[in-house]
């Protein structure tokens, strides 16, 4: 009688000390997988500090798609974010001169020079101003990064966003890096680039553009020039 009352004391107990034991072991698990995903995936770029500039926003829509009227200012705030997302994935502290849908003033003069305040006092290494193209002839596309004339780290920095871009993106005819008279690429002293990611007044390439997956492509070639100027330069 008594082996029989101590069974149905002790085994009880012990599975459920067991149980606890195992619900720890999870927990902690858990936790260890949240903290991996809080956590930068690599720390090469943790040294680094980035300015990312989504060009238009409120009024200020920016070009409009050929075949949907999409607005620019939409499009380069998602592509903007999600470059966000990468770069501090790999360790970057990252500025954003617009994390939403409205502008950076009251009106375009006053955004404008919002930005550029921004830009001369963040203290960053980089400047990159992200952008969707337009031309009257629609059949022009294609991925360009512009950077300040004169500036040679400018260019070095559109270079390596460039052949990344050329590398994911695979375009027929890949163009150049230029020099361009752009009130944000010579903002502050930090090398600035404007990354026009395509020209939404092609019909091919603003499908494309409308896509999340492609958007997530720009991303990450765009951080991938960046983490080479970086690291290698």
């Amino acid at each position: 009688m008594k082996r029989k009352i101590w069974h149905r004391r002790v085994i009880p107990a012990l599975c459920m000390a067991i149980g606890i034991g195992l619900l720890m072991i999870c927990l902690c698990l858990w936790q260890g997988a949240v903290r991996a995903n809080e956590s930068p995936t690599h720390t090469f770029l943790q040294a680094y500090k980035v300015l990312i500039d989504p060009g238009h926003g409120g009024s200020d829509g920016g070009a409009t798609g050929i075949r949907t009227q999409a607005r620019e200012a939409e499009i380069n705030l998602d592509i903007a974010c999600k470059l966000r997302d990468q770069l501090r994935l790999q360790g970057a502290e990252v500025v954003m001169t617009r994390e939403d849908e409205g502008a950076v003033g009251k009106d375009k003069n006053t955004d404008m020079r919002n930005r550029r305040t921004m830009i001369e006092n963040a203290g960053q290494d980089i400047t990159v101003s992200i952008h969707q193209n337009s031309f009257p002839d629609s059949s022009v596309c294609g991925a360009q990064v512009i950077y300040a004339p004169g500036s040679e780290k400018g260019m070095a920095l559109a270079a390596c966003i460039q052949a990344q871009l050329d590398a994911e993106l695979k375009p027929e005819k890949p163009r150049s890096i230029t020099e361009g008279d752009y009130y944000i690429v010579k903002s502050g002293t930090a090398p600035a680039v404007i990354v026009e990611c395509g020209f939404i007044s092609n019909e091919v390439e603003e499908a494309l553009l409308l896509k999340d997956a492609y958007r997530q492509r720009i991303a990450e070639a765009i951080a991938k020039g960046i983490a080479d100027y970086l690291v290698q330069g």
